[in-house]
């Protein structure tokens, strides 16, 4: 579905300032569906046509929190790109909290919880960083 070329055409590619075919730059970020030695979620697509592949989970490998709350909301992401994987890349992720954050607003207390995940290539090179704030409630 990504329109651009270096994407997917070896020839635009290679006259690209890349080279060579490279991922799009959130690619990494949704290619980490599952922890590793877990089944595949987009198998159910096999059996399921009408499945989009969308649905809660979390691949991150962190411990939960014990925060006593129910509710969790996205507070938003940041991402920074250092470099795009390329096809052949093994690109591995590392998380991790960052920050915790008790508060208390007009509804009552919620929880700031940053996490930080690192993308890299098997050579050790940063492809991006991904920080992510949860509001839980």
């Amino acid at each position: 579905m990504e329109p651009n070329p270096i994407h997917w055409d070896e020839q635009a590619a290679a006259a690209s300032r890349y080279g060579h075919v490279v991922a799009p730059p959130l690619y990494p970020v949704h290619a980490f569906r599952r922890p590793a030695g877990t089944p595949d979620p987009l198998d159910r697509a096999f059996t399921d046509p009408e499945w989009d592949g969308s649905g809660n989970r979390d691949d991150t490998g962190l411990p939960p929190l014990p925060l006593g709350l129910d509710r969790h909301l996205n507070g938003g992401s940041e991402v920074e790109f250092y470099a795009l994987a390329a096809v052949g890349d093994t690109v591995s992720v590392t998380h991790e909290y960052v920050d915790a954050v008790d508060k208390v607003g007009k509804s009552g207390e919620f929880v700031l919880v940053k996490r930080e995940a690192v993308y890299t290539n098997q050579d050790g090179q940063v492809l991006l960083t991904v920080r992510r704030t949860g509001i839980h409630r």
